[in-house]
């Protein structure tokens, strides 16, 4: 009798220990700048995961390195569940073709939670450029070989604005930025040529005149900015590529927490004002299983390792 008790107790341990999850605060470490669309994907996220989990989530950023030095520490975090960040398709993907010696795997060393939401991006150009559309650009490009520089600001804007350039037919030299905001910044003061923004970014500027609105990088039109055409439209037959953003722990999570955390982000995306909210900053609300976003981690390193190639870009 007292072996069967002691067995029940110590099959049951896992549960008891995680049942009251969570006790404290928890950290969401975010790996770009503040402004950023994966910042802004963030704090709206925090905020509705405050009253489903009942403790406070605090979001933490730690930009750098195409978002590695984020990622990095957040993975060598306790797997405890107080430690949890978010994952997009530079540091969950584009990053592992991107970097000779990336320091984790995306594939082992994340305990995926789920995907959030996904949006495409935007091609902008300095104000004062001579171009109004991308056939401009490229037009312009060629007349002016060598002369033109483009920023990024993430592993997946630099892919994109590389494919612009490959498929175009043209060159430009790549600037690196801690996140699109900085990047944007020297768009506007005419350091750079051209760069991709986020849509919120993107169409802030280009509506108050400060950068021109070449076209989204999804293949239909964006319904936040209906009159941009898209780069398939524009020319570049065939372009199309969106990104995502999802929530991550550290690999050895305990799967209770996992459940638990993937249930209160599936009824955060169901608020309609959650739902506003990113319709406002060119986001549409995407959900998974755990395993459903694990799965679509480890398919996109092989997609986006196809387009680094066929920029032919160099990793680092």
């Amino acid at each position: 009798m007292k072996r069967r008790l002691f067995t029940a107790l110590l099959c049951a341990m896992p549960m008891l220990a995680w049942s009251n999850y969570p006790e404290k605060p928890v950290r969401l470490i975010v790996p770009f700048t503040p402004g950023s669309i994966t910042d802004v994907v963030a704090r709206a996220l925090a905020q509705g995961l405050n009253s489903e989990l009942g403790q406070s989530v605090v979001v933490e950023n730690r930009a750098g390195a195409n978002g590695i030095v984020g990622t990095t520490s957040a993975m060598q975090s306790a797997p405890d569940g107080y430690t949890l960040f978010m994952v997009g398709v530079s540091t969950g993907a584009s990053n592992v073709s991107a970097f000779k010696s990336l320091p984790y795997d995306p594939r082992k060393d994340f305990e995926p939670i789920g995907l959030v939401a996904d949006a495409p991006f935007m091609l902008v150009a300095r104000s004062d450029l001579p171009v109004k559309s991308v056939s401009d650009l490229i037009e312009y490009a060629k007349a002016n070989p060598e002369k033109l520089s483009y920023g990024y600001g993430s592993g997946s804007a630099q892919l994109c604005a590389a494919q612009v350039v490959s498929m175009g037919g043209f060159t430009a030299t790549p600037i690196g930025y801690r996140g699109v905001p900085q990047a944007m910044t020297d768009l506007m003061a005419g350091v750079l040529d051209f760069t991709i923004a986020d849509m919120v970014n993107g169409l802030q500027q280009s509506r108050s005149g400060h950068v021109t609105a070449l076209g989204v990088t999804s293949k239909t039109r964006s319904p936040l900015a209906p009159e941009l055409p898209t780069l398939d439209e524009a020319g570049l037959s065939g372009y199309d590529l969106t990104v995502w953003f999802g929530a991550a722990a550290p690999a050895g999570t305990p799967a209770d927490v996992v459940t638990r955390l993937n249930e209160a982000l599936g009824a955060v995306l169901r608020s309609p004002s959650l739902q506003e909210q990113f319709t406002a900053n060119g986001l549409t609300v995407r959900t998974s299983s755990a395993e459903g976003f694990r799965e679509l981690i480890a398919s996109d390193i092989d997609k986006w390792g196809q387009v680094f190639n066929a920029a032919g870009l160099t990793p680092q």
